[in-house]
């Protein structure tokens, strides 16, 4: 009896240290970088009496993705980067409420008015997950900057659309270890996302706002240790 509970008991321990070699390893298998301070996001916008701007500096979110990215600067090795129909892992957020418009007067008054067009109290956030991030043109011996095409599902006010991009990503040298800025701009148009053009009645009659916006970002991220705590 002694002996079956030794062997089970053996069996027990030599099963959890496996598993947790295993979990190990998986961990050990892919790079993973995090939002960090220093990240943009500006949205221009057209309107009947001006052009506006409204400007964000939080962006959270992570990049995750193999290990011979940090090793290979050429990323000929980096098979996701170099097959259409595979990507690294990378999901992003942006709280609507750090979006602020940047104009002199009644800028709290727009604010109020993009929160409520974006329905800011049932969708909070923006967000981004990519499908596809495929290496475009070629990439300098310094790994550094690197065009790529890429493909995701970006979800604004609670409406999920298919998004092409090209992004431009640079290796950034830092006291703490390396980091990557991801940049890029596209042209979106808010009824694609079922936003209606606010027009905000004043006393000579009603603002119209354009439908098309130019939505640009800068993504600033370090390796995982560096990881800054989640957006609120």
């Amino acid at each position: 009896m002694t002996t079956k509970l030794s062997l089970t008991k053996w069996t027990l321990t030599l099963g959890a240290g496996v598993l947790l070699a295993i979990l190990l390893q998986a961990a050990d298998a892919t790079l993973m970088y995090g939002a960090r301070p220093g990240s943009k996001v500006t949205i221009d916008g057209t309107s009947t009496i001006h052009d506006w701007t409204v400007e964000g500096a939080i962006i959270g979110g992570i990049f995750e993705i193999d290990p011979a990215f940090q090793a290979d600067k050429t990323l000929k090795s980096v098979a996701c980067l170099n097959t259409k129909g595979k990507a690294p892992i990378a999901t992003v957020s942006i709280p609507v409420r750090s979006l602020k418009s940047k104009v002199a007067v009644a800028s709290q008054r727009m604010d109020e008015v993009m929160q409520e067009a974006m329905r800011m109290k049932e969708n909070p956030k923006i967000t981004y997950a990519l499908n596809e991030m495929v290496i475009k043109g070629t990439v300098p011996d310094s790994g550094t900057p690197v065009k790529f095409d890429t493909k995701g599902d970006l979800m604004i006010s609670g409406v999920t659309n298919k998004l092409e991009m090209e992004v431009t990503m640079e290796r950034v040298a830092s006291p703490d270890g390396e980091m990557l800025k991801f940049s890029g701009s596209k042209v979106l148009k808010m009824t694609d996302f079922k936003i209606q053009p606010p027009a905000p009645k004043l006393a000579m009659g009603a603002i119209k706002t354009g439908d098309e916006v130019t939505v640009k970002f800068e993504w600033v991220t370090g390796q995982k240790k560096d990881v800054a705590p989640p957006a609120k």
